[in-house]
């Protein structure tokens, strides 16, 4: 059985974008749907944090660290999108490219697609330099960061709000597949 971390994605002090419905941040919804993914197996599951200090490149650095001592097998990292534009929609799912981070992001794509009903903006893959970049190259295990939805997006949070469970679900069993 793999064992898969769960990272949230930013941190308690600079908690990421803000949901246009009740004001909840990536970091606090992310802390919730990461306990409800780990509640699935938790003998393989874990949860990691952020913690703050010495910058972004040390926080990732040492949380991708801490993954690694624990012999993750494939990690996934927790966000939503933001837009200035409400009508932004859809779920994407970052990749660094590698043979096993495409496959991970593949999968748990095409299950949270299904689990939320939103708009498939597919695998994008991202370099070490860039924007998310560190936390899919830092750690050994092939990663991927998630995006199922626009917080900026009424309907959308609506529907990650009442589809919660089954999106656990959907990136825990895409991530073991």
């Amino acid at each position: 059985m793999k064992r898969i971390a769960i990272v949230i994605g930013h941190n308690a002090g600079a908690q990421g974008a803000v949901r246009c419905t009740d004001g909840r941040t990536e970091y606090d919804w992310n802390s919730d749907l990461a306990k409800m993914i780990e509640a699935h197996d938790p003998a393989h599951i874990k949860v990691f944090r952020r913690k703050r200090g010495g910058g972004y490149s040390a926080e990732i650095d040492r949380v991708y660290a801490e993954v690694d001592a624990w012999g993750a097998d494939v990690s996934v990292e927790l966000h939503f999108n933001g837009s200035t534009n409400p009508a932004a929609n859809g779920c994407l799912m970052l990749s660094s490219g590698t043979s096993g981070s495409r496959a991970l992001a593949a999968n748990v794509q095409k299950a949270c697609v299904a689990a939320l009903g939103n708009k498939d903006r597919g695998v994008r893959f991202v370099g070490k330099g860039d924007r998310g970049g560190r936390s899919l190259w830092a750690g050994r295990a092939p990663a991927i960061l998630t995006e199922p939805y626009f917080g900026s997006n009424k309907a959308e949070c609506e529907a990650a709000d009442a589809r919660k469970a089954a999106l656990s679900k959907a990136i825990y069993e895409g991530a073991r597949a």
